[in-house]
């Protein structure tokens, strides 16, 4: 019933506005038959009507030829226009695409690159917005129009069709060699960005231990040595991507010349007329104009597939399938673990095996052991935020890890040491923009004292937060506000993973009582060092050797446990 498996990589095909295809495939077929009428207009001036003074064929020729001229723009202009909005239909629905799947990811899965890698993989969502708008299927399209031009330069003048064929044949073999240069600096600079990215996160994460630590200098130097590599690796592909495109420029320069230079010995030998060399040079410029469009989709298809890599790797990170499934069993709150296992590399040495463990609805046990010995790992597969490599975990019939996050959340509270803040008003954060009854986060503040310290804000509720030391409210009292957004859906089992940790004394004794108001009431899982927490446990357990061992021997109490914390009468 319950399944974990991996969602295959996203069909981009599907992302286009596919109504739009068939109407650029037309419109750029007719512009290139438009295309024609100039050379051929050339032709027949210089020819036939110049030479006999027929004014009104040519009155009449030129204004077919301003009418097919004026219908090209406008359909130059409603090509434009659909591949614009069909570029961003791609891009709004990938992107929504893309940040569903990371959101519903595996924890554990999406954890194993940093955040810089997963903002780099979405940025790449708008670097193939261009070959799924239409500008890849245009320019295909224009390419054998090339070998249409090629034969009609071949039946007007004779052998000066070899003089753009032997051009644009060492066009594309240079292009060729470019776009393989270019993959590789461009696969060099993807990597570097990548680390960029990581060490920019990281180091603003965690700013206030930098500046504590006085490690300003440090970081400033090592990321001065990582922009100067990545700087290096952009000005190396700017620099092919100029190559290329001053190439064409280049080609198309001799190209004119090549055909004005041997079309006129043509002329003068008699070989062709003037009207034939005109046709000729304006066909041979048409040439280049296409090549020019595919050598510039050429260099940035070298970018294509490793943009196109990077969203696959969101794509293919393992999700939660919940087929069939659609509430939770009995909400009593039992929780039953059976030969429970678990690593994080999946092959390695396993933190946690063979562990069984039964929990009565109601019920309150606590964690203990040495720092590493994967407490809160336990309580992230409680959780379902991670799943076991062996065994299983049941909560009240369910294994949370193949349950809907929306759903569980309702079940099991989970208080983490520091609880995040989101960008919004304090009561989008106790409501959690609304999933939550108002009634119901207001309770949980007044309990918590939320209420009483919120009144003395001039905005009250409504006061911004952006979790940054600029907001107007302390930290203790926003790590009671994340509390109070996840006791507010009355959840059956609480989690506590050292949530005291960030509390002022007033908030730590109010955070004490709720939980004491609450045992018997909801099963509980404790992690801390303050022995006040500890002692509102039925059983304490300790973790020896990856085992759960409710009696354990003295030397696997090498834990630090403050002592009483002083409560507030």
């Amino acid at each position: 019933m319950f399944e974990r498996d991996h969602k295959p990589p996203a069909d981009f095909n599907q992302h286009r506005a596919k109504g739009n295809t068939l109407h650029l495939l037309l419109s750029t077929l007719v512009i290139n038959l438009l295309g024609l009428a100039m050379p051929l207009m050339m032709l027949q001036t210089y020819d036939r009507i110049l030479p006999n003074h027929g004014i009104g064929t040519l009155t009449l020729l030129v204004s077919g030829v301003a009418c097919a001229a004026v219908l090209e723009v406008a359909l130059r202009m409603a090509r434009s226009s659909l591949s614009g909005w069909a570029g961003a239909v791609f891009e709004h629905k990938m992107s929504c695409d893309a940040m569903a799947h990371l959101l519903n990811s595996e924890v554990s899965s999406f954890e194993k690159q940093g955040s810089g890698a997963y903002i780099q993989k979405m940025a790449a969502i708008s670097k193939l917005r261009s070959f799924y708008s239409g500008q890849a299927l245009m320019t295909l399209v224009d390419l054998p129009f090339v070998l249409t031009f090629l034969a009609l330069i071949a039946y007007i003048g004779g052998t000066l069709f070899f003089v753009p064929m032997i051009l644009f044949v060492f066009f594309c073999l240079s292009s060729w060699l470019l776009g393989l240069r270019l993959k590789r600096e461009v696969r060099d600079q993807d990597h570097k960005e990548k680390i960029r990215y990581n060490f920019l996160i990281e180091t603003l994460n965690g700013i206030h231990s930098i500046k504590s630590q006085g490690l300003e200098k440090f970081f400033m130097r090592r990321n001065d040595r990582l922009q100067e590599a990545m700087s290096t690796a952009h000005y190396k592909v700017a620099l092919s991507s100029s190559l290329a495109s001053s190439s064409g420029m280049l080609i198309g320069q001799i190209m004119t010349f090549a055909v004005v230079s041997f079309g006129a010995l043509k002329v003068i030998q008699g070989d062709m007329g003037t009207g034939g060399l005109a046709a000729c040079l304006l066909l041979s410029g048409r040439i280049i104009q296409p090549v020019q469009r595919a050598l510039g989709l050429w260099t940035r298809f070298q970018s294509f597939f490793i943009d196109r890599q990077e969203l696959q790797e969101i794509f293919s990170l393992p999700v939660v399938r919940n087929e069939g499934l659609e509430k939770l069993g009995r909400t009593e709150g039992m929780i039953r673990c059976r030969n429970l296992g678990f690593s994080y590399t999946g092959v390695g040495p396993e933190l946690f095996k063979g562990v069984d463990l039964l929990i009565s609805p109601g019920q309150s046990i606590s964690l203990v052991g040495a720092q590493t010995t994967g407490k809160t790992t336990f309580l992230l597969l409680l959780a379902g935020l991670i799943s076991p490599t062996e065994g299983e975990i049941v909560v009240d019939g369910i294994q949370p890890a193949y349950v809907d996050p929306t759903l569980l959340s309702r079940h099991i509270g989970f208080l983490p040491e520091k609880a995040t803040v989101f960008s919004g008003t304090i009561m989008d954060n106790l409501t959690f923009f609304g999933t939550v009854a108002k009634e119901d986060a207001l309770l949980a503040a007044g309990h918590l004292g939320i209420t009483d310290a919120i009144a003395l804000l001039p905005k009250g509720f409504q006061t911004l937060l952006s979790d940054s030391v600029t907001d107007p409210i302390p930290p203790g009292l926003k790590q009671r506000i994340a509390i109070a957004r996840a006791l507010a859906t009355r959840p059956k089992i609480i989690l506590f993973d050292n949530a005291d940790r960030g509390l002022d004394r007033e908030g730590y004794n109010l955070v004490f009582k709720t939980l004491g108001r609450l045992k018997g009431r909801a099963t509980m899982i404790f992690v801390s060092d303050d022995r006040n927490i500890l002692r509102l446990a039925d059983r304490e357990y300790h973790i020896v050797d990856g085992r759960l061992q409710e009696d354990a021997p003295l030397d696997s109490k090498a834990h630090t446990i403050l002592p009483f914390r002083e409560l507030r009468a």
